[in-house]
């Protein structure tokens, strides 16, 4: 069984969460009704409770766009109790009747607004309208998409990530992993390609913005958002108005980045930066922390399990 949440909605837009099964709804015809009744369940799950809704209470995010990322709905439910086996919230959405949306749930900590589970869809309501919405949400908490460099590690002078095995080492290497952490002074770190050699480092690094994952659930208008680092990705991101101006081309606590992947064949990375690390030659320096998703075959991250955690041989913290 996979490791995540399904949401499914009827003919109302009724979105139930579970964990994740094999199973999903057929297509039906779409009606008239553009305005949408959604009644979000939590069934009880040891795994639900314990790694995503562990918390005294809950929110969730929603967010339609449509084509270039224009936000056509967006809306905050909550905050709701989980503390109990069931719990339901009722929200409303209206949904456009157009093609290529994006419809995105973010589940979030309601005390720190910080993102639980992540998920999206797309939806072409026009050339094939639906009544049955299947949207899988995965954990961007557990270690399996979620990486913390602890204070004292040796990332401190710089660290690699390779997203296919859950690798982290612990010196900054640009070869053989997806990307590097490369301190600048001791100010703070950008993230550089590891994909190629050292004399050949490929442009995989696009910048999206900050603020919620689901804001930024897409893939980049085109390649040219992609540079060798991440700073030079800020500064392209705002100069065509991309993204919002930032306080420093280092990497900063909420900065989304989005990665072209070598080692998972056609798949990007969702990465979003939870702590921008502190770089130091002595013990208590330490590499940024990030939470990330995956995707290999959608313009959105739309859930999808990676190898290593499908095996249960996930890594954690280093």
């Amino acid at each position: 069984m996979k490791k995540g949440f399904e949401f499914i909605s009827a003919i109302s837009i009724i979105v139930l969460i579970w964990m994740v099964g094999e199973g999903c709804q057929p297509d039906k015809p779409l009606g008239p009704n553009k305005n949408a009744v959604v009644n979000v369940f939590m069934p009880a799950s040891n795994e639900i409770r314990a790694s995503l809704l562990g918390v005294a209470q809950n929110e969730l995010i929603y967010r339609v766009d449509g084509p270039a990322n224009t936000p056509l709905a967006e809306n905050i439910v909550g905050p709701f109790s989980t503390s109990s086996n069931y719990g339901s919230v009722d929200f409303s959405v209206d949904i456009p009747a157009g093609d290529n949306l994006v419809l995105s749930v973010q589940l979030n900590d309601a005390s720190s607004h910080q993102p639980l589970a992540v998920g999206a869809v797309g939806l072409n309501l026009l050339s094939a309208p639906v009544s049955d919405v299947v949207i899988e949400m995965g954990s961007v908490t557990r270690n399996c998409y979620f990486v913390n460099e602890i204070p004292g590690s040796y990332g401190a002078t710089g660290s690699a990530y390779a997203f296919a095995s859950d690798s982290l080492f612990n010196q900054l290497s640009t070869s053989g992993y997806d990307i590097a952490f490369s301190p600048v002074s001791t100010i703070g770190y950008q993230i550089v390609d590891a994909q190629a050699s050292s004399t050949g480092a490929l442009s995989s690094i696009a910048f999206l913005g900050k603020g919620n994952l689901i804001d930024h659930d897409r893939t980049p208008p085109n390649s040219s958002y992609f540079f060798t680092n991440s700073g030079s990705a800020k500064q392209y991101a705002v100069s065509t108005g991309f993204a919002a101006s930032f306080a420093t081309t280092n990497v900063e606590p909420g900065d989304i980045y989005f990665i072209n992947l070598k080692s998972i064949p056609g798949a990007h990375a969702w990465v979003q930066a939870t702590d921008p690390g502190k770089p130091s030659t002595v013990l208590g320096g330490y590499g940024p922390s990030f939470r990330f998703r995956v995707n290999s075959t959608l313009p959105y991250f739309g859930y999808e399990q990676t190898t290593v955690d499908a095996a249960s041989t996930c890594s954690g913290s280093w």
